[in-house]
């Protein structure tokens, strides 16, 4: 009998291999996969086969209510988790704090904000294979707070850039620049960084003077950074004067600072495979850890909400817009692990680019069908991962959970035009 059950799960296995193939050589030529021999090929397939259990299996609980939030096979489809850690994880937080925010009450901010639409956000960008996420952090945090002030009106080195929905005149600024240039260089890609050393370097040791990404683009996508710093100095004087804390571990501190600030810099743990997967929805993951230690990946905040419909995307006004939800399809669409079993059940969508069955339609945002995602609060944090991880570059994490992931343990923003601020706390 056991000798039986064994062949049977044998054949089993055979017979789905070539479905399991063919739809491993479709996923690697929509992320442009291409590998040195047949031996890569294989492990590669093998460690992608592994990945996309657990994402079908993460999504057949979210399906059915217990899971808040979606995974998809995404560009790091074939990355172990170990691998995923040593490469694209490369924060590392100092014991140095700048002033900490003035001042300020929970009533002074909205109940949902969202910077995106306000032209002072740059399209997400890419660290690629390389643990830069700290300067990408740093940059997006400058960026913000120079592009508020320019109001629209930016320098002539910046022409032709331009943020949100309205294509407002803005600056994108070097990540490459603080990669080469911090500690002189001491920031590899396998060593990482510091997002507030990134700051001080464009405010102290440049005087606020920061090139923008056309005159010293990014070039450390490979995963190897010269150390060799190449600032011009006919740069963009930004006018940034260092950076401002946020109180350690307060949430509510961090919603206030969030409204009155365009983009906030702080690091998380990031360290689950759950992240590395994230699609859609509000992530939760009772593993993260926030102490300060446990900080290894540098994001940005660019706005909050609450989750009461799909999950939201750049909005052509400074809230969130949920809607109501489309109506999910089969509960059992995420079971169907091929392409020709997912189509033959009716409103079941067979999703290429995620590698799995779907229950509505492909390339859209997943319903809110689970109960334990109504109602949650979120963070939108915009990643630099590329626009193929999770909701176009974002992940919604949840916000009044007790600082989960540390999403409050090291935030910072960046001042343009005054001294650092003084000690006050944000309450």
């Amino acid at each position: 009998m056991r000798l039986l059950l064994i062949l049977s799960f044998v054949c089993s296995v055979s017979a789905a291999l070539p479905a399991l193939a063919k739809e491993f050589g479709e996923w690697t030529a929509a992320h442009g996969k291409q590998y040195s021999d047949q031996t890569e090929h294989l492990h590669r397939f093998e460690v992608w086969a592994r990945n996309r259990a657990f994402v079908n299996s993460h999504n057949a609980e979210e399906e059915v209510g217990l899971k808040s939030f979606r995974m998809k096979l995404n560009h790091l489809g074939d990355m172990t988790h170990d691998e995923y850690r040593s490469t694209m994880l490369g924060l590392r937080v100092s014991k140095t704090r700048g002033g900490e925010a003035a001042r300020a009450t929970s009533g002074d901010a909205p109940g949902s904000f969202d910077w995106r639409p306000l032209g002072v956000v740059n399209a997400v960008k890419n660290q690629a294979q390389c643990g830069s996420c700290w300067a990408f952090s740093a940059v997006a945090a400058m960026e913000g707070a120079y592009n508020l002030k320019s109001n629209g009106t930016v320098a002539k080195d910046c022409a032709g850039n331009t943020c949100g929905p309205n294509n407002t005149p803005c600056c994108s600024f070097s990540e490459q620049e603080l990669v080469d240039c911090v500690l002189n260089g001491a920031d590899t890609c396998n060593t990482g960084g510091n997002p507030a050393d990134g700051v001080t370097e464009i405010a102290k040791n440049m005087k606020g003077l920061f090139n923008t990404e056309d005159e010293y683009p990014y070039t450390s996508g490979g995963g190897t950074s010269s150390g060799k710093c190449h600032t011009k100095t006919a740069a963009v004087q930004t006018g940034l004067t260092g950076f401002t804390n946020t109180k350690a571990g307060d949430e509510a501190a961090l919603k206030v600072t969030a409204y009155q600030q365009p983009v906030l810099s702080i690091g998380i743990d990031a360290s689950q495979q759950s992240f590395q997967f994230y699609s859609s929805g509000v992530y939760v993951e009772p593993a993260c850890k926030n102490g300060a230690d446990d900080l290894d990946h540098g994001v940005a905040i660019v706005g909050y909400g609450t989750m009461t419909g799909p999950a939201p995307g750049p909005s052509p006004g400074p809230s969130p817009g949920p809607g109501p939800s489309p109506g999910p399809g089969p509960a059992d669409c995420v079971y169907h692990t091929d392409s020709q079993t997912c189509t033959a059940e009716a409103g079941c969508n067979w999703c290429q680019t995620e590698g799995t069955c779907m229950g509505f339609p492909c390339g859209q945002q997943a319903p809110v069908i689970s109960n334990t995602a109504a109602g949650l609060d979120y963070w939108i944090v915009r990643n630099s991962w590329g626009e193929t991880y999770g909701m176009d570059g974002y992940i919604l994490m949840a916000r009044n959970k007790d600082n989960q992931c540390g999403v409050a343990t090291n935030a910072i923003y960046a001042n343009v035009g005054a001294s650092d601020s003084a000690a006050t706390i944000v309450v």
